[in-house]
């Protein structure tokens, strides 16, 4: 295939990410009970806390696959031999990739469970339920045909760069409304 035949796959992927994405924020949204009342700060914490427990999870056990494929073979010395197969190579790219999402994630997750409306709050599980969907079809896209893994990176990405972009707007506005 060509670079342009390359591109229109991995777009395509991401179209269809971001499209999913949306499609199952607004109907789990909809089917989610929704936080009826103001949240204490501690409880909006904890809260973000508790959302985090399913993406670390699945970190987790990344960390382990890569861990346990490392044992004995010569890529028990990654100074060595980084990776022993393809799938240990797709595995520590999974790692890596996911690595960068779970820190935006979490940091995304806490600073949203603090500047987002109560009655927007059930937007935190959801989004703890599509990241981790998005990762296991970023994994089995991976394995499968690297140029499909668009659609599970868009579904970590997508939310990310959406919630960071409103928490920076919050803060402009107060930081600019107190002056």
């Amino acid at each position: 295939m060509s670079q342009v035949e390359n591109n229109r796959i991995v777009l395509s992927g991401m179209v269809i990410g971001g499209l999913g994405t949306l499609l199952l924020f607004v109907t789990l949204y909809i089917l989610v009970p929704q936080y009826v009342s103001e949240m204490e700060l501690v409880d909006r914490i904890k809260l973000g806390i508790e959302c985090l427990v399913f993406p670390a999870t699945f970190f987790l056990f990344t960390v382990i696959r890569v861990g346990s494929q490392r044992f004995g073979n010569p890529s028990d010395n990654p100074v060595k031999v980084l990776a022993n197969s393809e799938s240990m190579e797709v595995n520590l790219r999974v790692l890596s990739n996911t690595h960068e999402q779970v820190v935006l994630f979490a940091l995304n997750t806490l600073a949203l469970s603090v500047f987002l409306p109560y009655k927007y709050l059930s937007l935190l599980p959801i989004y703890s339920f599509v990241f981790v969907a998005g990762r296991v079809i970023f994994w089995a896209a991976y394995k499968h045909n690297a140029l499909w893994r668009g659609p599970g990176f868009a579904m970590g990405i997508l939310p990310a760069v959406l919630g960071l972009s409103y928490c920076c707007i919050v803060l402009f506005v107060r930081i600019f409304s107190n002056t």
